[in-house]
């Protein structure tokens, strides 16, 4: 039996594979099985068995015939558009025969992961470590560096400082790196995250799980250590990310327009946070760009010709290659959480160049002003180029 082309299946269309409805009816082949052989699908396996379970198991069902009849009609006429509304509204609500009762219930629930970070009101002030205790490490360097042990219990921050903490079931650590800084992780798996300004990453301390899963608040550069039966997943509050041991970059800043993954090498997937069963997979191959549009509705996906333009902040420095200047601005300004403006009778320029991220955001503006011929002046809050 062929199992590869299950790699690109979603929960739907196992839902409507007749090989793998027998294989959940006893066929030859385990869902265990199956679930080895595809390891990146068992999240859409688990979806599609419990659903294909429990319409099964209703009460007062009709004859085995008559109802293989009626299933094989209802799968015929759901193969188009259809479809989509049936099994979306079937996977939320089954009506349970005989009892007159309606049974509400939501196969994608929102995992814990999520409901933690909502639960949590968070201050961009300071570089801080959050252990699962509560307890708040504060990093004064622009750069941090944190290391995490294989159980998730020792934590080493910028190879001087070791401590230990207890590790539980949903017991959430929490990176926070203000404007302005950038942190490193690795993670007990080995998973090495470089985080950018402005951003908050969550995780387990050690992956206990079937799954590995991170959630993203700004923008963080993975390189994320294989393992073919735990796959790894970053979340955001758009869209997930599913991870096959690869390197990438995502921008996930709640006040922009629009969320990017950038792919360098390996392979991910991309759903977005419909927050139900029938959420399309978008695969990204590398050099490739996903963008989630204004709306959130679709992901574009588009070729990069320039990624080291994405990427190179985790090193301490933007690159430009012949880049309209007011764009540049808008970059530095993200990075640093301030306010630049353009003087609109100062003539648009392309600009080439490379800047190291400072601590000080005016050393970095003294560069521009440098590399583009423009002077600035600061007036209250905001930093003008005339």
């Amino acid at each position: 039996m062929d199992f590869y082309h299950y790699n690109s299946y979603d929960a739907e269309d196992f839902i409507l594979d007749e090989e793998f409805r027998e294989i959940v009816n006893g066929g030859f082949v385990s869902i265990e099985d199956l679930k080895d052989r595809v390891p990146f699908k068992r999240r859409e396996i688990d979806l599609a068995v419990e659903m294909l379970t429990r319409l099964q198991n209703m009460e007062f069902q009709p004859a085995p015939e008559r109802k293989l009849e009626q299933w094989n009609t209802i799968l015929k006429k759901q193969k188009k558009s259809v479809r989509l509304r049936f099994f979306k509204y079937a996977a939320a609500i089954l009506l349970i025969a005989g009892s007159g009762s309606i049974l509400v219930y939501h196969f994608n629930q929102r995992p814990a992961l999520e409901k933690f970070v909502e639960s949590v009101a968070i201050n961009f002030q300071n570089t801080e470590l959050i252990l699962a205790d509560g307890k708040h490490i504060g990093i004064s360097h622009s750069q941090s560096n944190i290391k995490y042990s294989a159980d998730g219990k020792g934590v080493l921050v910028n190879d001087t400082t070791e401590m230990k903490q207890s590790v539980a079931e949903d017991a959430y650590n929490q990176m926070i790196v203000p404007h302005g800084k950038r942190s490193q992780i690795v993670l007990s798996d080995g998973t090495k995250v470089w985080i950018n300004s402005g951003s908050r990453l969550v995780y387990l301390p050690v992956f206990k799980g079937k799954i590995r899963e991170v959630f993203l608040e700004g923008e963080a550069y993975f390189e994320v250590a294989k393992d073919a039966h735990k796959p790894f997943y970053v979340r955001t509050d758009a869209y997930s990310i599913k991870v096959y041991g690869t390197k990438f970059d995502v921008q996930a800043y709640k006040a922009d327009n629009e969320y990017n993954t950038i792919l360098i090498e390996g392979k991910v997937s991309l759903e977005i946070n419909h927050g139900d069963l029938l959420s399309k997979e978008h695969i990204l191959l590398p050099n490739h760009k996903a963008t989630l549009s204004d709306d959130k509705e679709d992901i574009l996906i588009s070729e990069e010709t320039d990624i080291d333009k994405y990427t190179a902040w985790k090193d301490g420095y933007l690159i430009f290659q012949n880049e309209a200047f007011p764009e540049l601005l808008k970059r530095v300004a993200h990075y640093y959480n301030i306010q630049i403006a353009v003087n609109p009778q100062t003539q648009i320029r392309h600009v080439s160049g490379k800047l190291d991220l400072k601590d000080n955001p005016e050393r970095v503006l003294e560069g521009l002003a440098v590399i583009s011929k423009i002077r600035y002046i600061k007036q209250a809050n905001k930093y003008i180029f005339l």
